[in-house]
């Protein structure tokens, strides 16, 4: 330095006792000399005076904070022109560890043989600087949370009017700004069809209760939305200055909660009910096994002692009682069948001629025997019947009045008494035909009243007296009775009998239809020498059929399965056979494959042939199976003769 200035070391010694922070410069033909700093000033930036001096001395510009040094060194050049003027200065110097705060002024004073002296004062104002860095980051983080959190916030005073608002909650609205509704409360703006929950809820927070999650509706562009809203006191002290709430919007996550809760009701309903089927079902099980052990047992056991049988006489008598036994077996599986293809829908009616007069024969064929061996008065009266020849599904009508009067007869006391009354209403051609069931017998329960029509309910009377059977008739029944426009009711005490009530709607037929039909009689003499070709694989059910079709003097070959029968008839000269009989399941090739097969050879009988499925399958996939397979109809096993007879004449136009 070219010019130096030399303070008195007694001065020099009394500035550094100053409990201030102070540094003193000289300044002359721009160079700056550092002459001192305050004991106080070292103690601050946390170093000791050689190590002070030293940056003062040698390094004054890494003693600055880089970007605050232009500016420093600015003011310092406004201060040397200037001597007499204080200048305040912001300025960041290093200590150990980083670099502190200091607010301070500088002047500066001429002195007479030239230089200038510059006095800086400064203070420590890293903790304030500090302090108010974070309440201003913590301002603009405050504002920046309420601003992007999705849950809708506000603030009001102690009478419920608004303070302010976030930014989602001016969106919920459609609201330009918070000047809408500060200094307003809820019932102002109209928000809620019922205020007062709300009302009362905010006056509980101002005496310094919270909520939390409170469900409530609010109004939104006329749409009655659901929210949560949680509320807490905001408090000054001891004092409560208001309160601070938010709420989100969860209109679509409770309704699809309510959905949820719905669903899982109706789900719970579902497996309720589902259990309870299972119940009924396990109660239908154990009964079906026991009605079929029964007829079962009883042919196993006829069998045996029809077989010990010395003479012809005893022998015929329980192969009579074996075929009653084979019928009630298969009337039980018929049952069974039936209610499965009623719960599938697969049940259609064959409408046809009928006359009711030889429908009620028939049941009084059926009936007869067992009112008879009970001692029970039958009276089946037929003269309500104005109109006999109607169109109607003969079997299904026939099933349900005998399902009725089996029923009734089943349930009624030795020596009781058994009916059926009918009555007609006719018009346009359409006759509404009532058949009334009544007995005295020992009547149905108020309780199983409601349930009897249900699908394997059976009432727990004494089986032992009364028997038991599926609980399926009456449900088959009543859903017949309703496919032909109809119903079947009841009315019944227990220990006083019963009366059933059936309706059917029946369409009359007219008097051509009648004359052609009056006195007609079946004759299967027409199919005697006819050439038929059977594929049937059990040996048993191969005498049955060859047993039936020999009755009417029909001659068959037999094929043990549907490999031999396509060989037979490609082996037979054409038009050797006038019909083809196949079982449906057979090894080798089932009667499916059979069918296409032959229908496949090339010959013209083979595309002409009737070919007719045989199967213990009676559902309705099967039938359309056979049907695609080139069938041209379709038999169900057991194999009855008159059907089997009358199919025939059909196919072969013999009738």
């Amino acid at each position: 330095m070219g010019h130096n200035y030399h303070m008195p070391d007694q001065v020099r010694a009394e500035l550094q006792r100053l409990p201030q922070c102070m540094a003193v410069f000289y300044y002359r033909d721009g160079e700056y000399q550092f002459l001192l700093c305050t004991d106080h000033f070292c103690q601050v930036l946390d170093l000791n005076r050689e190590t002070a001096e030293e940056y003062f001395y040698a390094h004054s510009d890494e003693f600055f904070y880089p970007d605050d040094v232009p500016a420093m060194r600015s003011k310092l050049v406004e201060l040397v022109r200037n001597p007499g003027v204080i200048y305040p200065f912001r300025i960041r110097l290093s200590c150990a560890g980083g670099y502190k705060w200091f607010n301070g002024n500088m002047k500066g004073v001429a002195l007479e043989e030239g230089g200038t002296l510059i006095y800086a004062s400064a203070i420590d104002i890293t903790d304030d600087h500090n302090r108010h860095r974070k309440d201003k980051l913590k301002d603009i983080l405050m504002s920046r949370v309420l601003d992007t959190t999705q849950n809708c916030m506000f603030w009001k005073d102690t009478e419920r009017r608004f303070v302010g608002v976030n930014q989602a909650f001016l969106d919920f609205y459609g609201f330009p700004s918070e000047d809408v509704l500060v200094g307003k409360t809820d019932e102002d703006m109209g928000w809620h069809l019922d205020p007062e929950p709300f009302k009362q809820d905010e006056l509980r927070v101002l005496q310094g209760e919270s909520t939390y999650m409170v469900h409530g509706h609010c109004l939104v562009h006329g749409e009655n939305r659901d929210i949560l809203a949680s509320k807490t006191p905001a408090w000054d002290g001891d004092e409560i200055i208001g309160f601070v709430g938010s709420f989100m919007d969860v209109t679509d996550s409770f309704r699809q909660q309510q959905k949820i809760q719905d669903l899982s009701r109706e789900l719970e309903a579902s497996l309720d009910k589902e259990r309870q089927l299972n119940v009924e079902m396990n109660h239908f099980l154990s009964r079906l096994s026991h009605e079929l052990r029964t007829p079962m047992n009883a042919v196993i056991g006829l069998s045996t002692l029809g077989m010990e049988q010395d003479n012809l006489e005893g022998a015929l008598n329980y192969l009579d009682k074996i075929r009653t036994s084979g019928h009630y077996l298969l009337q039980i599986i018929n049952e069974v069948l039936e209610m499965n293809k009623v719960e599938a829908g697969d049940i259609q009616l064959n409408i046809e001629s009928a006359s009711l007069h030889d429908i009620i024969k028939d049941i009084h064929t059926i009936i007869d025997p067992l009112a008879a061996e009970k001692g029970i008065s039958l009276t089946l009266d037929p003269k309500g019947i104005d109109y006999d020849r109607v169109r109607c599904d003969r079997m299904r009508v026939e099933q349900i009045l005998v399902n009725l009067l089996q029923n009734a007869v089943k349930f009624t006391e030795r020596g009781g008494r058994v009916s059926l009354k009918c009555y007609q209403h006719v018009q346009k051609g359409i006759a509404d035909t009532f058949f009334t069931v009544e007995d005295n017998g020992c009547g149905i329960s108020p309780q199983f009243l409601p349930k009897m029509f249900r699908p394997f309910a059976q009432e727990n009377k004494n089986p032992s007296k009364y028997g038991s059977g599926t609980g399926l008739g009456l449900t088959i029944s009543r859903t017949f009775a309703r496919m032909m426009d109809g119903d079947i009711t009841v009315e019944s005490r227990d220990g006083e009998g019963s009366i059933f009530r059936v309706l059917v709607r029946l369409e009359v037929c007219d008097q051509d239809e009648k004359a052609a039909e009056s006195g007609a009689a079946v004759c299967y003499d027409a199919l005697a020498g006819k050439k038929i070709l059977l594929a049937e694989d059990n040996l048993i059910n191969q005498e049955v059929a060859l047993g039936i079709l020999a009755r009417v003097g029909i001659h068959a070959d037999l094929a043990e399965d549907g490999a031999a029968a396509l060989e037979m008839f490609k082996n037979s000269p054409p038009s050797f056979y006038d019909a083809v009989l196949l079982d449906i399941q057979m090894p080798r090739m089932t009667g499916f494959q059979a069918a296409e097969a032959l229908r496949a050879l090339e010959r013209a009988d083979a595309k002409a042939v009737p070919v007719i499925a045989m199967s213990a399958d009676i559902f309705e996939q099967s039938v359309n199976k056979a049907t695609a397979s080139g069938m041209s109809g379709y038999l169900t096993k057991p194999l009855d003769m008159d059907v089997l007879y009358r199919e025939l004449l059909r196919q072969l136009r013999l009738s």
